[in-house]
């Protein structure tokens, strides 16, 4: 299986989920190190009810056809435990924002501080959006809405969507920084 399928494993363990509660959830939750569209989040779960991974209930619908919200089987825990019981493989990052940086001394300065003036903002707002849903997060614990699981493993998603977000911001500050410095250097260069 994919690290994606363990996702949605992950997901329904926490709570019981439908196909389009689950590519919501990777839209809120796990974008930032996992992403999922609808196109694979339904052929996973109809392989996983396949395999006796998950199991549905057919619940009905107030805004149209009724839904089938899943659930993870005890054989599907046990996948999932096994798997979260391995080491994680070194992280992979592929970011565009780094490959086009390596291009910004092209650029005229005026540019290249735009561009990561806005790439600061965007980070900054995702930073934001994680911030108050660990918020909201903190407050489903105390209300008994979420289990001590649940929260747990959110919460120590959502930490490390901080800190990355968090550091980006303060990348792209610094880069803003150094593009200004270098912007006087290249001005003095015959």
């Amino acid at each position: 299986m994919k690290m994606r399928d363990y996702a949605i494993l992950a997901s329904i363990s926490h709570e019981p989920k439908s196909g389009y509660d689950l590519a919501k959830w990777f839209d809120r939750v796990a974008s930032h190190f996992c992403p999922a569209g609808y196109g694979s989040v339904y052929p996973a779960l109809a392989r996983f009810e396949r395999e006796g991974l998950v199991e549905y209930e057919t619940v009905p619908s107030e805004k149209g056809p009724d839904r089938k919200v899943y659930s993870i089987t005890e054989k599907g825990k046990r996948a999932l435990v096994r798997w979260a019981s391995e080491p994680a493989a070194d992280s992979q990052t592929r970011d565009e924002q780094l490959v086009k940086a390596l291009s910004y001394g092209m650029l005229p300065p005026e540019r290249a501080l735009a561009l990561l003036e806005e790439a600061r903002e965007r980070h900054a707002n995702k930073l934001a959006y994680f911030e108050e849903r660990e918020r909201r997060l903190e407050v489903r614990l105390r209300e008994g809405s979420i289990s001590e699981e649940a929260y747990l493993g959110t919460l120590l998603v959502l930490r490390r969507g901080i800190n990355a977000e968090r550091c980006y911001a303060q990348w792209c500050e610094e880069a803003e920084k150094l593009v200004s410095l270098t912007k006087g250097l290249r001005a003095e260069v015959p």
